[in-house]
């Protein structure tokens, strides 16, 4: 892949395109095909019964990744993932803004891939139900702590699409943070926010390496080896940039790094 001088590729490069379409297709195939199916339910299902087995003694570990499981916590690690688009922690101050609406486009090209994905994953019926439905022993939180509001199963769990977001967060912040330094807090950051639907059981490891992979993999791919994303931020930003600017005068929230490039 081409290092651009901007957020994103501003040409294309087609090596690096069909790498990562042909990376996506390889990973979805091996999901996909009987041998391969059997090897992922496999992993799937030995690292189900480690992480999950963790909650058998319903102590404090237990009420700790319930909650991580909730739809609190879910609004919380969005801020923590914004937190990182408008705050210089990783990306230039005067970057910010092209940042936020650079994450905003990486979500709008997310879309058609995910649209094409699940009309694979119902036609070769691919999807099914959580660990939590299939295998025993599994620790539900709704049984062991019916008070929290914890997502614990679910009927249909390939692909992740909560994956899928923290996988793309990671690459977009990654690939231009170019420190390897935080390039491994970015990744322990993603992990720690994938985890809770594996060891809650909501979600089966391949949910995530394959499907939450596939689509990150073809949504970076579009990112930073075609234009595309780069015209699609830059038309966002025009359409923001005087919000941004109206914001910016507001007293004190003006004063945020964020709103340093309207000034």
């Amino acid at each position: 892949m081409i290092t651009p001088p901007t957020l994103f590729s501003t040409r294309w490069h087609w090596p690096g395109l069909v790498f990562g379409h042909i990376a996506a297709l390889l990973l979805l195939l091996s999901y996909a095909l009987p041998t391969g199916h059997n090897v992922w339910q496999s992993m799937g299902a030995s690292l189900f019964y480690t992480l999950n087995g963790t909650l058998e003694s319903n102590g404090s570990w237990t009420w700790f990744w319930a909650w991580m499981n909730t739809r609190e916590v879910d609004a919380a690690s969005g801020l923590l993932l914004l937190l990182f688009l408008t705050f210089p922690l990783v990306i230039p101050r005067e970057r910010l803004q092209a940042a936020l609406c650079g994450f905003l486009s990486l979500m709008i090209l997310m879309l058609p891939a995910r649209e094409l994905l699940s009309e694979v994953t119902q036609h070769y019926g691919l999807s099914g139900p959580s660990p939590t439905r299939v295998l025993q022993p599994a620790y539900l939180f709704s049984e062991l702590r019916p008070g929290i509001p914890a997502k614990d199963s679910a009927s249909a769990s390939f692909p992740g699409d909560h994956a899928s977001v923290l996988l793309i967060w990671f690459g977009f912040l990654a690939f231009n943070s170019r420190h390897w330094i935080k390039g491994l807090i970015l990744g322990a950051i993603t992990l720690w926010l994938i985890l809770p639907r594996l060891i809650g059981g909501a979600h089966w490891f391949a949910d995530v390496a394959v499907g939450g992979l596939v689509m990150a993999l073809v949504t970076l791919s579009w990112a930073f080896a075609s234009p595309l994303a780069f015209w699609l931020n830059r038309g966002i930003q025009k359409l923001m940039t005087p919000l941004f600017r109206l914001c910016g005068r507001i007293p004190l929230l003006g004063r945020l790094p964020f709103f340093a490039a309207s000034r």
